[in-house]
């Protein structure tokens, strides 16, 4: 497929330029490289940054590192639910509906990539306008997620809308992209007929980021929430219902080690009352995205925890790819499908809520350090084995090549 034009839709995609560098530049850059044009379409629209480009006219254009990167300007939603950034959604695709596009290379190939599940239909428009193929990447399941882990009825006039977006999608993609490695299941649940289109292309590291763009963290948060020589724990990123530290906090009291949690979220708060008393529990703030492999190099393991009705699909957690490139062990609380920290042997998933299971486990990885070490070593050479951009824009691009 050299030499391809190719479109790539999405709200969400971002540049390292601007903020943290999203897959979709990952590829997109590797794709260039290979003589294709790729033109990324996206919004100046994110709750998790203020540092998007900012103008007054509909639109800004600019080439990205060969990457011809097409901003919409969409009113900014603080909050990743809520009735703004559906409407945002709803913005978005008209704005893509209504972009000139006398100056764009005629597409060969149009990739929308949730959220927003709504570029399904401009998508399929431009798909069926430049007899294009038409590829559907899934990296949030809408209108489930909603349902599942917003407590939205599956009869809200919003998510039945959404239900039939996807299955619309499902039916008329030419292929299926998951980032989750089980996505299948949930194709097979919703639109049988069109499972085997589904193949899986999981999140990706970013080479230049961690060999060349990392930064150290201020002595000042060193010497507050790292003086010490205990046995650390460390959980690092948002403080949310959907990531629950409970389990981990509980199994913590009595045990010699130290659990550090840094990030902020809605429920950063109500942890530290009610793990107050409790002494060997740290809480520090966020930091930088190019400051977590400097953190993570003064701790022993990492942990994860994924409350979700939606794990039996899997994941593809851009937090662990973090853990793994500094070289650290996992302990997740899971009870989904099961991928990464198993197939690289770096680290162990026990049972969702179960304190007494952690809490066994953590004193067997505290007691065995040639055991944690075997684990680190596995980390990241398995990582940059299995999850470099170069390898799986090869593959994904390989993927596009083969659908006729």
């Amino acid at each position: 497929m050299s030499g391809s034009n190719i479109w790539l839709i999405c709200k969400y995609a971002s540049p390292k330029k601007y903020f943290f560098g999203t897959r979709h530049f990952s590829f997109a850059t590797e794709w260039v490289k290979t003589g294709n044009d790729v033109t990324i379409i996206t919004s100046n629209s994110s709750h998790m940054t203020n540092a998007l480009p900012q103008f007054k006219e509909d639109s800004f254009e600019e080439f990205i590192e060969g990457v011809r990167t097409i901003w919409l300007n969409i009113p900014t939603s603080k909050s990743s639910n809520g009735l703004k950034r559906i409407i945002s959604w709803f913005l978005f695709e008209l704005h893509v509906l209504k972009l000139p596009k006398n100056n764009l290379p005629k597409p060969d190939t149009v990739i929308i990539s949730s959220l927003s599940l709504l570029s399904v239909w401009s998508g399929l428009y431009f798909s069926w306008k430049y007899k294009a193929k038409f590829i559907f990447e899934v990296r949030d399941i809408w209108p489930l997620s909603g349902i599942k882990l917003g407590n939205i009825s599956k009869w809200n006039p919003l998510m039945m809308f959404l239900g039939v977006s996807e299955r619309i999608g499902y039916k008329y993609s030419d292929l299926i992209v998951g980032t989750m490695p089980n996505l299948v299941a949930h194709v097979k649940n919703t639109s049988p007929n069109y499972a085997d289109k589904v193949i899986t292309i999981p999140q990706v590291y970013d080479k230049e980021f961690y060999e060349n763009e990392q930064e150290a963290l201020p002595q000042t948060f060193i010497d507050k929430y790292l003086n010490g020589n205990n046995f650390i724990i460390c959980y690092a990123g948002t403080v949310s219902s959907n990531n629950p530290l409970n389990q981990l906090l509980d199994a913590a009291q009595g045990l010699n080690c130290t659990v550090l949690i840094v990030g902020e979220g809605k429920e950063k708060n109500r942890l530290i009352n009610q793990y107050s008393m409790t002494k060997n529990i740290i809480f520090a703030p966020s930091i930088e995205k190019a400051q977590v492999q400097h953190l993570l190099s003064m701790v022993d393991v990492c942990y994860d925890s994924i409350e979700s009705d939606i794990g039996e699909f899997g994941l593809s957690r851009n937090k662990w790819i973090d853990y793994m490139m500094a070289r650290k062990p996992i302990i997740c609380a899971f009870n989904g499908y099961q991928s990464m920290i198993n197939e690289a042997k770096s680290g162990y998933f026990v049972e969702y809520g179960n304190v007494p299971a952690l809490k066994a486990l953590i004193t067997k990885v505290i007691s065995d350090p040639q055991g944690v070490e075997n684990l680190s070593k596995n980390a990241k050479r398995w990582i940059m084995e299995n999850r470099s951009s170069e390898k799986m824009s090869k593959k994904y691009l390989q993927y596009i090549n083969n659908v006729h």
